[in-house]
Order: C-alpha cells, then sequence, then structure tokens
C-alpha cells in the first residue's frame, strides 16, 4: 500500500513572508485558497489547515475561505486536518479564565472548520507553562503532582471542547508536546480521544525518552495523524528543540526512518502523514523519502 502524505499550507515564516512587505504587514496578501492549491502542485493527498493563522492574520480564515475551501477539495480530490490553535493557548493553565479563553478558541475554530470534514482535529493539550512547570528541577515528587494537576485541568478542558462542539472524540488527536506523553495518555484513554504523533518532539525528546519504534509501538493504537519530521541536537550529549527538521537533516537518519514507515505500510496504516515544514522543506523531505524508500509512495 501507498502511505499518505500531506503538509501543512499555512507554515508561520511563509506567511509572514507573504504579508510583510517592507517591515509593514499587509493581510490581503495572504490568500488561503490560493495557497493551498499551490501546496497541492506536488501531489499531496492530504492538507493541514493551521487555525492560528485565523488569529495571527486577520481575515484569511473565514466562512467564505473555508468555502473556497471544500471547492477546491472537491477540485483536486485531497483531503483536510486541522491543527487547532495552540500560540497564547494553555488548556492545562492553573488559571481558569486563561483556560477558559483557551477552550473558547479552540471550540471557535472546530466549529469554523468543521464543513471542511477534516481527518482529524490536531490538538496540544498544553503549552509553554506547563512545559516550564514540568520541566522545573524541583523534588521529584512535587513534580509529579505538577504533572498529574496539569494533566487533571488539560483532561477538563478537553472534556468541555468534546462536550459543546460534539463532535466524536476519536476525531481529536492530541499530539506529544513538550510535556510527558506517558501522563497524557492517561486524558487520551479516559476520553477516547486519539493521537497525532510527531516525530521530530520525540526525537528532541520534549514528550519523552524513548525510541521512535517504541513510542509508535506503545501508542499506535490510537495514532490517527503523524506530523513527520526530523530534529538536531547541538551535539552528542545536549539535547535541544530544533524539532522542524527536513527529513535527512537530523539525527533520525535514514535505517530508522526506512523501519518506521516499512511498519506503518506492514500496519495498513491510512491516516494522514504531515510535514509541518515549508513548502520547499516539505518537498525535500519528500524526495528523500522517494530516495530511500520508494515504495511506500
Amino acid at each position: 500500500m501507498s502511505l499518505r502524505f500531506g503538509t501543512t499550507a499555512l507554515e508561520f515564516l511563509e506567511v509572514a513572508q507573504k504579508v510583510v512587505v517592507d517591515g509593514v504587514p499587509d493581510f490581503s496578501r495572504l490568500n488561503v485558497p490560493d495557497t493551498v492549491r499551490e501546496a497541492m502542485l506536488d501531489s499531496y493527498s492530504v492538507i493541514e489547515i493551521t487555525m492560528d493563522a485565523k488569529y495571527i492574520v486577520p481575515g484569511s480564515i473565514t466562512p467564505e475561505s473555508i468555502n473556497q475551501l471544500i471547492d477546491l477539495k472537491d477540485e483536486l480530490g485531497h483531503s483536510y486536518t486541522v491543527h487547532l490553535p495552540f500560540w497564547s493557548l494553555e488548556l492545562a493553565s492553573f488559571n481558569e479564565h486563561v483556560r477558559k479563553g483557551s477552550v473558547d478558541s479552540i471550540i471557535e475554530s472546530i466549529e469554523l472548520a468543521k464543513p471542511l470534514e477534516p481527518e482529524a482535529y490536531v490538538l496540544h493539550t498544553s503549552g509553554d507553562m506547563a512545559a516550564y512547570f514540568s520541566n522545573q528541577n524541583y523534588d521529584s515528587n512535587l513534580i509529579r503532582l505538577i504533572r498529574q494537576l496539569l494533566a487533571g485541568f488539560a483532561a477538563a478542558s478537553v472534556e468541555d471542547i468534546v462536550s459543546r462542539t460534539e463532535i466524536n472524540p476519536r476525531e481529536l488527536a492530541i499530539e506529544n508536546v513538550d510535556f510527558p506523553y506517558h501522563i497524557l495518555r492517561e486524558v487520551v484513554d479516559d476520553l477516547d480521544t486519539s493521537i497525532c504523533f510527531d516525530t521530530a518532539h520525540l526525537l528532541a525528546q520534549m514528550s519523552g525518552t524513548e525510541p521512535v519504534m517504541d513510542f509508535y509501538a506503545t501508542h499506535k493504537d490510537r495514532i490517527i495523524e503523524i506530523h513527520l519530521q526530523d530534529a538536531a541536537r547541538a551535539d552528542d550529549v545536549t539535547v535541544v528543540h530544533e524539532d522542524h527538521v527536513p527529513l535527512g537533516r537530523g539525527i533520525m537518519g535514514e535505517k530508522l526512518l526506512r523501519e518506521f514507515l516499512r511498519e506503518l505500510v506492514k500496519d495498513n496504516f491510512d491516516g494522514p502523514i504531515i510535514f509541518e515544514l515549508s513548502m520547499d522543506e516539505a518537498r525535500e523531505s519528500l524526495d528523500f523519502i522517494r530516495k530511500i524508500i520508494p515504495e511506500v509512495l
């Protein structure tokens, strides 16, 4: 079988380069349907729509542009996934006002994107604040308590999102971000959601220290989407969070990539595999796959 590759059409730097001219932003320069059409020139089967663009570039994602994206899907035959907002949001916040605002933003984005009939809604259940507290050099018992407390807040937020949008919780794919995923897996099981597996976040040891193949084996029963990219290390000891690196440039290596993609084929994985990279970097990554393991395309 062939795996289904896609890309995000609204990568932050490329969007900024479109809208900023001579240091002055002109939001009218970003046309989301045109950007998706441009991405589809590389013959992807899936496009991930980054809903943060709605807030970063006012007027970019509207009911009208959503209708245009539906027409484009009918024309080109691709499908969509949706990456729900995460910049400035914190579903795991200690502060209930921050949690409420974050939940409201997520719900607004889901309702706007529903007509696209996305294959998955990718969700970060924790943000920078949770990452900060979770990674402090405190007593291990205190860290464990803080992590469980934050996970509880995140779970309550997700439960609210599912209840108010009435989406199937299995359409909600909780991504492994900068927070221990063995704790978030409890949220996944309790609320019957799914998982988005980001290989780079694991390679950079943001969500755990286990090997890629071990993470996949543990969680494949719930994985419905994969973010496929490499990560980089500063040296052989220090891990840095360079987590959006094109395939072939980082630490994953050809052997692991072959093993992972072959395992996906063996398991008949038919979910979207998304490059969260610039269009050029996504093309480079696809060419790398074509070079070392063309049989999965």
